[in-house]
């Protein structure tokens, strides 16, 4: 008998989630410089061999911390979706529910998509760039889907799937994002700018879709 303690399943988990909020704050309050395995080990309250047993190097608890904001986000999406039925309001309320996701949990925000357009492309372990991870294709095929039955629940589309879509996450987004980075500025408040735009954009497309049934101007875009 060695005397160490074994961890339950329930026990690593915890202890692995420790590692990545303490990562979390470490980068958002300090910055990537300040990181390294031995000082997240120390935030996290544990020794630094131990981090070893979780992540094998860096990066992939920076994959790990950046994954874990990405789902939880999404699963409030998910959520929000699955008890919306109408196509018009669920692509509202899924828009304004990663708004708040966001607002609620800015370290998270800033964890994503805060930065330089020159810090390096961050990989997964498996060598593919994290904006194309299982994680956010998750999250983009919840959002292509949501605009999808919104788009055909019109009577005819006044625009493309995809450009619909990048508009809105755009939107959403850099709503959020630029008040963040002029804080000494005085801004509306965030969710009411976010729900203001998403509800422009949405509304702008079914006036569209209306007036392109009654004749008076031609549709485009069409699903092939």
């Amino acid at each position: 008998m060695t005397g160490r303690r074994a961890y339950s399943a329930l026990d690593r988990q915890r202890i692995r989630q420790a590692f990545i909020d303490a990562g979390r704050r470490i980068l958002v309050e300090e910055g990537a410089g300040a990181m390294s395995m031995r000082r997240i080990a120390a935030e996290a309250g544990y020794s630094p061999a131990s981090i070893y047993q979780y992540f094998p190097d860096q990066r992939a608890l920076l994959v790990a911390i950046r994954e874990f904001d990405m789902n939880a986000a999404t699963d409030a999406m998910e959520a929000c979706a699955r008890g919306t039925a109408e196509p018009a309001r669920r692509v509202r309320q899924v828009f304004l529910t990663a708004a708040r996701y966001w607002l609620a949990h800015p370290d998270h925000f800033d964890v994503l998509f805060a930065g330089s357009r020159e810090r390096a492309v961050l990989c997964t372990p498996d060598g593919v760039p994290f904006g194309r991870s299982s994680s956010v294709l998750r999250s983009l095929a919840l959002y292509t889907q949501v605009v999808e039955d919104f788009l055909d629940s019109l009577p005819c589309r006044p625009v493309d799937t995809v450009l619909a879509m990048d508009t809105l996450i755009a939107t959403t987004h850099g709503v959020i994002a630029f008040p963040r980075l002029t804080s000494s500025m005085s801004w509306s408040a965030t969710a009411a700018m976010v729900e203001t735009a998403v509800n422009a954009l949405v509304d702008h497309w079914i006036g569209a879709a209306s007036e392109a049934s009654k004749g008076k101007h031609r549709a485009l875009f069409k699903r092939v």
